[in-house]
Formats: C-alpha cells, sequence, structure tokens
C-alpha cells in the first residue's frame, strides 16, 4: 500500500481529526469527506461500507474508500467515514524514541473496572465454569480510567507509541463528541489484497524483563518458557482452529502452520500464528470478511455464543470499541484491519484503557490479572507514565 495523507486543509473550513493509519504495509492519513449521508447509524458493516464508498465516489472521491472502526459487541452500530485514498500528501515519518519526551502527566485519579480482586474474582469464576465443560476459553478485560490535570495530545501520544511499536499497527481515530480511539495493535485481523487474504491472529503472553537489551538470557528464557507452555499452546491452538474453520468455506486454499511463532513488542512475548488464505471468487470483500472473523476467540473466546454470553453476564461494562476492530477499504474490497487492543480512548483529560487476558482451565488469576497489567503498560508509556515512577494510586489501580 502506498503512503498516502489528506489534500492541505483552507485555514477557514473546519475539521475533525483526521484518521491515521501507520502499518507494516504503508501508512496514510485521510480527512473524512463532508456530507456524510445521515440515518446509516443502525446499518451493517457491509451496507454501511457498499452505501459510504458510494457516496465518497459521488463526492469526487478519485479513489473511494471508509475507515473506521466495529464494536465489539456483535450487533452494535460499527463507525464508518467517507473518505479520499488518493489524497496526495506527504508521509508523517516514524518517530524515534530520543524524540523529546512528553511532558509528566499529573494524575487526578485512576480507577480500574473491575479493581484488581474483582478480576481476580472474575477469573476464579471462570475457570470454574471452563474446569465445568460450559466453555473452552474465554477472554475476560479490565478497563483503566485515568483522570488528568491535563488533557493529552493524541498527536503527541500516537507518536509515542509509534516510536516504541513501529511493527504495530498504529492507529487515530476520531470518534463523535470530540474523543479520539488510538492505538498500538500488535495484531493484523484481516488483510485482503485481491484474493489474497493474510491474518496474524494471537493468543498467549509472557512479560519482558523491563530492559531486554540488558537481560537478554532472561528474555530468552521467557520466549521459550511462552513458547512450550502448554496453556499456552492450547489457548492458542482454540483460536487458531476457530478462525480457520469460519474462513475455510470461502476459499481455495488456506495456509495454517502447524505451530504458532513468537512476536515481541517493546514490552510482551506474544505466539501468533500467520494465515494465508485464497478466496474461491471475488464476492467477498473485506467488510464481508471482518464480521465473519470478529469477534476472535482472541478476545472473546470459544465457543463464540457462550462466550459472549459469559462476558455479557460477567463483564461489569461494555466494552464499545475495544476490543473491535479498526482499519479501512476501497471500493474493490481490499483493505486492512487491527483487533482494537493496546489502545485508549481519549476525551479531554480523561484516558480510558483497555486490557484483557485470556482464560482457560488451568490460568490463575493472579497471574492473567497481572498479564492486563503489563499490556496497560503499552498506552500507560505513551501517555508519559514510566514503570519506575508510577503514582501511587496508579500502582493500586493495576
Amino acid at each position: 500500500m502506498t503512503t498516502l495523507t489528506a489534500p492541505p486543509t483552507p485555514a477557514h473550513t473546519p475539521r475533525t481529526r483526521p484518521f491515521e493509519w501507520h502499518a507494516p504495509t504503508g501508512s496514510f492519513t485521510a480527512q473524512a469527506l463532508p456530507h456524510t449521508p445521515p440515518g446509516l447509524d443502525s446499518a451493517e458493516l457491509p451496507d454501511l461500507g457498499r452505501t459510504l464508498l458510494r457516496h465518497a465516489g459521488q463526492a469526487g472521491a478519485a479513489r473511494p474508500g471508509v475507515v473506521g472502526a466495529v464494536p465489539f459487541r456483535p450487533g452494535a452500530a460499527p463507525h464508518l467515514r467517507p473518505v479520499d485514498l488518493a489524497a496526495p500528501v506527504t508521509a508523517r515519518p516514524l518517530p524515534t524514541l530520543s524524540s523529546p519526551a512528553l511532558p509528566l502527566p499529573t494524575l487526578r485519579r485512576a480507577v480500574s473496572v473491575p479493581d484488581a480482586a474483582g478480576f481476580e474474582a472474575l477469573v476464579t469464576d471462570a475457570v470454574q465454569t471452563l474446569r465445568a465443560g460450559r466453555l473452552d476459553k474465554v477472554v475476560l478485560g479490565r478497563l483503566l480510567d485515568l483522570h488528568l490535570h491535563a488533557a493529552p495530545d493524541p498527536d503527541a501520544v500516537l507518536a509515542c507509541l509509534r516510536a516504541a511499536h513501529p511493527a504495530a499497527y498504529a492507529f487515530s481515530l476520531p470518534l463523535p463528541e470530540g474523543a479520539t480511539l488510538l492505538g498500538a495493535s500488535p495484531e493484523l485481523l484481516l488483510r485482503r489484497a485481491g484474493r489474497d487474504v493474510s491474518l496474524r491472529p494471537m493468543a498467549g503472553t509472557r512479560t519482558r524483563p523491563a530492559d531486554p537489551a540488558a537481560a537478554p538470557a532472561e528474555d530468552a528464557a521467557r520466549a521459550h518458557a511462552l513458547l512450550h507452555s502448554a496453556k499456552d499452546r492450547h489457548e492458542h491452538a482454540l483460536m487458531v482452529q476457530a478462525i480457520a474453520d469460519r474462513l475455510a468455506p470461502l476459499c481455495r486454499s488456506l495456509s495454517v502452520p502447524r505451530t504458532p511463532e513468537l512476536v515481541s513488542t517493546a514490552t510482551l512475548w506474544h505466539l501468533a500464528t500467520p494465515i494465508h488464505a485464497q478466496l474461491r471468487d471475488d464476492s467477498s470483500g473485506v467488510l464481508d470478511l471482518v464480521p465473519l472473523i470478529h469477534p476472535t476467540p482472541a478476545v472473546c473466546g470459544v465457543p463464540t455464543g457462550a462466550a459472549q454470553a459469559h462476558l455479557e453476564a460477567a463483564e461489569p461494562f461494555d466494552r464499545g470499541w475495544f476490543g473491535g476492530a479498526v482499519g479501512w477499504a476501497d471500493e474493490y474490497g481490499n483493505g486492512e484491519w487491527a483487533v482494537t487492543i493496546r489502545c485508549a480512548e481519549l476525551r479531554g483529560t480523561h484516558a480510558r484503557l483497555f486490557a484483557g487476558a485470556g482464560v482457560v482451565a488451568d490460568s490463575d488469576p493472579t497471574g492473567e490479572r497481572q498479564e492486563t497489567a503489563a499490556k496497560f503498560g503499552t498506552v500507560l508509556a505513551a501517555l508519559g507514565f514510566t514503570p519506575a515512577d508510577l503514582p501511587a494510586a496508579l500502582l493500586e489501580a493495576l
């Protein structure tokens, strides 16, 4: 994918923030086209996408496209906007870790929903359900609400995420009422280019040492332990099989490696399986495939319906966009979507973060809670909270 950005905006024209997408395959920014057709809030993703692609063409887009997000809950309305993917602009360079740091944020209050003890209790209850045979896996989530004295700059936070996680799918999506959804997801949900489809689902996590370069032996030992963990390999295999089963009826060929590979971020090791497929025909575009694959067992569980019912009853919050999907599509059915994890929703001085952990029958409640705390660290660091200097209120919330 070529590097794209939005055309210059006249100073007199009020605009919302643009959508930004930075992936291993390329980067672009895109400003939503004006006069989006009203009354489409309840449309399903494929129908809404097709309507907005037609609108983009009618609005004069040289390369009609849509950008946006799909919420975690099936049936909830997606947030899509029409764009021109051919707008010629200059790409933003990849920031470096030597870039000026963000000013140290001052925290008014930190609240975890549920709190640490509450989350461990949810894991304990889930393990009992799993051992009774009613579920194979369920992914429990937590929210971390930060109330700050000053509003973070979304552009600065995104730059920090990109610098620390250059191989991630970094995104910034304007939401209604002035909020911004942003993150640096390590997980590709789905990429379609013609009839070729690629996915890289992830499940199974270990934290890395605070400074992996200073402790290479410990870092390697943790990676080795993850790759050979029976619990994590079982959790991962459940996810891969469920995704392959959903894709297979549409595919002429489907390549699924027998064993997962190790993928590292700055702070975590993950198990990942790269899946490659070729569709039987051109009838299924990326916006048709996303609802087929989402939510994956990496953010929901196995079996999907039973896991969704368990989460609906257990989690004391609505995930909204967290654990959903974010990305783009063009008029030919091509596009790229990432799982909405390692993310936050910024709204003024309020930052809401999300993290989840996959629970199986032999999960340890404390270990799963510590995994979510480590995953919060991706966005916490981008907000300026360094692991060595976390406020007491934040440490208590984790």
